[in-house]
């Protein structure tokens, strides 16, 4: 996987981190905002309170076959003005290479029991 396959949004919100920290956390207010598609399944798998937060985002089809894993990374710094400097990484699962792959990213090693 390279960087590009990642998508980074950066904004500056004039909500104090904790208020943005509830609106990611809280089930009932991450279900007003978060507009997930039909067949997804959201979970929460990582959290620095209050700094950070990820999911992982689980996708699938009508009749339920997964079709995507990706992982949603929202990150949260205090700003001098009382607002929030929001960073929100949204990047796909990585698939681990196999054991005879020859390209230079980092292989995984097997090893027999």
């Amino acid at each position: 996987m390279s960087e590009t396959d990642e998508l980074v949004f950066e904004t500056t919100l004039d909500a104090p981190p904790e208020k943005v920290w509830r609106a990611l956390t809280v089930p009932e207010y991450l279900d007003r905002w978060l507009d997930k598609p039909e067949y997804a399944e959201v979970e929460r798998i990582t959290a620095d309170e209050p700094n950070s937060v990820t999911f992982r985002l689980r996708e699938r089809d009508a009749q339920g076959v997964q079709t995507d894993v990706s992982f949603v990374t929202f990150e949260l710094t205090p700003r001098d003005d009382g607002g929030t400097w929001f960073r929100l990484t949204h990047r796909p699962a990585a698939v681990p290479a196999a054991a005879n792959n020859n390209e230079t990213q980092t292989a995984m090693l097997m090893r027999a029991a």
